[in-house]
């Protein structure tokens, strides 16, 4: 005797079809199936042509669109970023940080290999002079205060805020890993994962809470559910074929 059970999503009793374990009726799994196969008109987010697709979360109409928004994006929040004179400074602590570490890697390189290579030949005019450091004061964009320009290049902030920005950026941050709980040290403050391993596993475990409440709407799983035969479906036909 064919075991019978509730609709989750209209209610109506129905019989298991195939195998038991149904939570929709026919008509509501038909019903899925075709919301699912439907293409829809979408305007994309970058370019603004119209495009069709059947995936509920397309937004752009192809990779290049894809990556000029992700761009656009990045620009975008680096201006909000930088529009703080503090984290202007530290922004500009790093770029020091990241660049007299890549003079010290090819240096240990070139002094391994041995060779020297050749020098640049100075040609004539005021590319064969040595820069002049620039002279008069400024105004320091962080503590507010006048300083007098030094080194070789134009500076924005005073020598006290850029050390201050310099310990900031060398600080060692003793951080809770969010997947295991174990202590870590570290000098980047955006780090939550002690390793690769508890970075993987706290996404599969968002993931699996993503799912969980995405599956608790009895819509959006007879959606899922529409999703999967389609993909067994589709699989099977280019298998026979």
């Amino acid at each position: 005797m064919a075991e019978s059970s509730a609709c989750a999503l209209c209610g109506r009793a129905f019989e298991h079809r195939g195998h038991p374990g149904h939570a929709f009726c026919k008509h509501c799994g038909a019903k899925a199936g075709k919301k699912v196969g439907r293409a829809r008109t979408v305007k994309c987010g970058e370019c603004s042509r119209p495009f069709s697709t059947t995936a509920s979360r397309a937004r752009y109409c192809s990779d290049p669109c894809r990556s000029g928004a992700m761009r656009r994006y990045n620009r975008e929040y680096m201006r909000r970023y930088v529009a703080d004179p503090e984290k202007r400074a530290i922004c500009a602590a790093r770029t020091r940080a990241s660049a007299a570490a890549r003079r010290a890697r090819a240096r240990e390189d070139k002094e391994g290999r041995g060779q020297q290579g050749p020098r640049r030949q100075a040609g004539p005019g005021a590319a064969s002079r040595p820069r002049a450091a620039p002279s008069g004061t400024g105004v320091c964009a962080l503590c507010g205060r006048a300083f007098a320009q030094y080194g070789r290049t134009a500076h924005s902030y005073c020598k006290r805020c850029t050390a201050k920005a310099d310990r900031e950026i060398a600080r060692v941050l003793r951080v809770d890993c969010r997947e295991c709980g174990k202590g870590f040290s570290t000098t980047n403050r955006i780090v939550r994962y002690c390793s690769d391993a508890c970075r993987a596993a706290g996404k599969r475990r968002g993931k699996r809470k993503s799912d969980r409440e995405r599956m608790a709407d009895p819509k959006k799983r007879a959606l899922a559910a529409a999703r999967i035969g389609a993909r067994k479906a589709a699989r099977s036909g280019g298998a026979r074929g």
